[in-house]
């Protein structure tokens, strides 16, 4: 018969097997961890404008955006009455111009805006959307335009008198 006969030396060498397969799985964990980790980090960096410049870090040159004008009074309006300006606006600087965001501080106001870059000399408009549901009295609004400018945000305000409706349906 043939017995099995472990010896200390062999159990230590299978032992010592084991675990460095056990350490070569785990190094091929870590490297697809990092490699997918980079890959996602890379990916997250991109916004989708390809062709954005980079004129303002490599060149000087700096985009400007210039409104014709940056307020808009909407006069009398009723409550729930929903009201539209279009905000014309230039890039007067000698960069690309490229608008990230434009926001306001509440949901009663929406602003439309162009995703693609304007060139030095393009135009361009940002629609702005107020509905005065639930409002009455002289109404206020500010919206917040972030761009590769210097600075960073411009500001433009719409404002109206809402008349209250007395008998609601």
């Amino acid at each position: 018969m043939n017995k099995l006969i472990f010896t200390p030396n062999k159990i230590n060498m299978d032992k010592r097997l084991i675990i460095n397969n056990i350490g070569a799985k785990i190094n091929r964990l870590v490297l697809v961890f990092v490699v997918f980790s980079c890959i996602i980090s890379i990916g997250g960096c991109h916004n989708g404008n390809s062709g954005l410049s980079t004129d303002i870090i490599q060149n000087g040159k700096t985009p400007k955006i210039t409104f014709s004008e940056d307020s808009h009074d909407f006069g009398d309006i009723n409550e729930g009455d929903v009201v539209t300006y279009t905000f014309d606006f230039a890039n007067t600087g000698d960069g690309d111009l490229l608008i990230t965001d434009a926001h306001a501080q509440c949901s009663c106001t929406v602003p439309e805006w162009p995703k693609d870059i304007i060139k030095p000399g393009g135009k361009g408009t940002i629609r702005v959307k107020f509905d005065s549901n639930g409002k009455s009295g002289i109404v206020k609004k500010e919206v917040t335009i972030e761009a590769n400018t210097n600075p960073k945000n411009t500001k433009i305000h719409i404002q109206s008198n809402i008349h209250e409706q007395k008998y609601k349906q």
